[in-house]
């Protein structure tokens, strides 16, 4: 009942009944503090829930952009054109299969049996007999053709039963050219490496509209255009540009959703974000499945984002972002039209626009704020009392590699990312390599991840970030082995156990972003950040090589070598220590020290409640 204690504000809004939660409001209550003004206005009311949907219309397009190459690069079965036996069967005469008619026997080598080893693929797909052929007749009837006279062919014929055209069929990317196929795979998976950078400084800079604008504009031309590339080189510029703009396409509107709400639902709009990247992949395969011409596919994915631009003058901006660079007029003008929407009131000293606060007090305010400036100076240059603060305002990453417990830290996450996200991103590519029913493993391959996703929040929290980080990739590197293993003839039990892989590796993910920010300090949080995601976008670009490698020498070949990455770096990742329950580290010491949360057989996965 003591409001009088803090009732000596300027501004007291009433003295009566309900006013001690307003004065305390009063007393924690900062100018232009977007936290503060959210606890008046709603950590998720209409204005911002309107803002997070209308974000979540092009959130299934980064996946669009990302997973097409599944499908505009898919390498179908293809054979040798056979001169005189193929121009009757193009016209579809005697109703014989155009891919795999019975005269492929005696026309090209190594066809019977159809021999997977890489040697006997080589022959069925680039060779034929070096014998002229006048008819249907005399191709079904064979000829006395010895095996020094095979020549190598010119031109080919694909089946069409999975795909229509692909950047494959359409560029030729076959027998002496097949080693270009992961080219664009390659580029994309190196164009996210710059796109975080870029866009991150644009999108800071001129902020989250402009930025975003800029990027789906961009983005709208790249993969429209690489719709009428006439070329390899040509897709894969575009395919890199894709890269970069894509990433910065999803990362934008991520950061500009997770803004708009309060501290309660920032995990949940992230989250939200994650789940439509993977709706995004699995509504792609269903129209792949429909549309199997990769031209008419990109032109679907790409002439859509241009109405993106539309949201400029439909998702305001980014309150945090304008108050962080003191546009505090538009940022006041926007709190109040939410709080309008919304239907509360904002106290009026939380948007007290600082230089118009000064020039309505002029001298006396004036004079104030030089006071507060100058003690606030003379503290800075006072000698700080204590060793942290001290050691805060100096430490930077030529810090965190002196020490070599950090760099041990930062050596295991880095290959928990590159490990990851190859896997991550392999393990989707290689789907073509491993049944028949390419659509349905796909679709598989891709909606596991949902659950995945849910599992790993929960379990993160439950058992702790390196448990999930270890034994997930543990358990995804033995299904990645497992399914390496099976012969070919187990179709259903190889995609069961990559299904696997593809669900512990997924969860690994949703842990791999908590446990790298909880293990660094303040100041070199970001930077360490960076540094251990780029090494993951490493990963990334050898994903696609792999998979190729996969459908070139021997489909259990990636698997093979995911299994090995992920159960090397499971065991690696055992020597972190455990972040569950513990506060951040605000410098390299009190990192440091949480060296003695790392694994113990004595006290596996306790956490000490009391320690700071």
């Amino acid at each position: 009942m003591e409001s009088s204690d803090h009732s000596d504000q300027p501004k007291p809004a009433g003295q009566q009944d309900g006013q001690p939660k307003e004065e305390e409001e009063n007393l924690k209550g900062e100018a232009f503090n977007y936290d503060d003004i959210l606890e008046h206005l709603g950590q998720l009311g209409k204005f911002q829930l309107r803002t997070v949907l209308w974000l979540c219309v092009p959130a299934l397009f980064p996946a669009f952009v990302t997973m097409s190459l599944t499908f505009t690069g898919g390498v179908p079965d293809y054979r040798c054109f056979v001169d005189g036996c193929d121009e009757v069967e193009s016209q579809g005469q005697d109703g014989m299969d155009y891919f795999s008619p019975p005269w492929l026997n005696n026309t090209i080598p190594g066809w019977e049996g159809e021999s997977s080893s890489t040697d006997n693929r080589i022959k069925r797909q680039c060779y034929v007999y070096n014998h002229t052929w006048n008819n249907v007749e005399e191709c079904l009837a064979g000829s006395d053709v010895g095996i020094d006279q095979e020549i190598q062919c010119s031109e080919w014929v694909y089946d069409d039963s999975i795909f229509g055209s692909t950047v494959v069929t359409d560029f030729e990317l076959v027998c002496d050219d097949e080693n270009k196929r992961p080219i664009p795979g390659m580029a994309y998976m190196a164009g996210n490496v710059f796109g975080p950078l870029l866009f991150g400084f644009l999108t800071d800079k001129t902020g989250r509209k402009p930025a975003f604008t800029l990027c789906v504009f961009i983005l709208f031309i790249l993969v429209t255009g690489a719709a009428f590339s006439t070329n390899i080189i040509t897709f894969s510029v575009l395919r890199f540009l894709s890269g970069i703009c894509n990433i910065g396409f999803f990362d934008i509107y991520y950061v500009w959703g997770v803004e708009a709400v309060g501290e309660s639902y920032r995990v949940v709009v992230g989250f939200m974000f994650q789940l439509l990247f993977t709706a995004g992949s699995a509504v792609l395969g269903i129209i792949a499945y429909f549309v199997r011409d990769w031209r008419k596919l990109h032109l679907i994915i790409g002439v859509p984002i241009f109405t993106f631009v539309s949201l400029y003058w439909m998702v305001p901006e980014s309150i945090r972002w304008l108050i962080a660079k003191r546009r505090y007029k538009e940022a006041k003008e926007l709190i109040l039209k939410a709080s309008k929407v919304n239907k509360r009131s904002i106290p009026d000293h939380l948007l007290v626009i600082p230089y118009q606060h000064l020039s309505e007090q002029q001298e006396k305010g004036m004079a104030i704020f030089t006071i507060q400036a100058e003690e606030i100076l003379n503290d800075e240059k006072r000698p700080s009392t204590t060793k942290d603060s001290t050691e805060n305002s100096e430490e930077g990453v030529m810090d965190i590699l002196r020490s070599t417990v950090m760099v041990k830290r930062i050596v295991i996450l880095m290959a928990a990312w590159f490990a990851s996200v190859m896997g991550y991103y392999g393990i989707t590519f290689a789907a073509n390599n491993l049944s028949s029913s390419f659509y349905i493993n796909y679709e598989l391959i891709m909606l596991v991840e949902i659950p995945a996703y849910i599992f790993g929040i929960y379990i993160t929290d439950k058992v702790g970030r390196r448990l999930t980080l270890s034994v997930g990739l543990l358990i995804s590197g033995v299904g990645c082995l497992i399914t390496g293993l099976l012969p070919a003839d187990q179709e259903v039990t190889q995609v069961v156990f990559s299904l696997i892989g593809k669900f512990f590796i997924s969860t690994v993910m949703a842990a791999l972003y908590a446990a790298t920010v909880e293990l660094f300090p303040t100041e070199t949080r970001a930077i360490t950040m960076g540094i251990c995601s780029t090494s993951g976008r490493f990963g990334g670009i050898l994903a696609p090589l792999l998979a190729d490698a996969g459908s070139r020498i021997d489909p259990a070949f990636p698997y093979i070598v995911f299994a090995i990455a992920n159960i090397a770096v499971g065991v690696l990742c055992f020597l972190l220590p455990e972040t569950n329950n513990l506060p951040l580290p605000n410098n390299i010491q009190e990192a440091i020290d949480m060296e003695k949360h790392t694994f113990s057989l004595r006290g596996c996965c306790k956490i000490p409640s009391g320690e700071k």
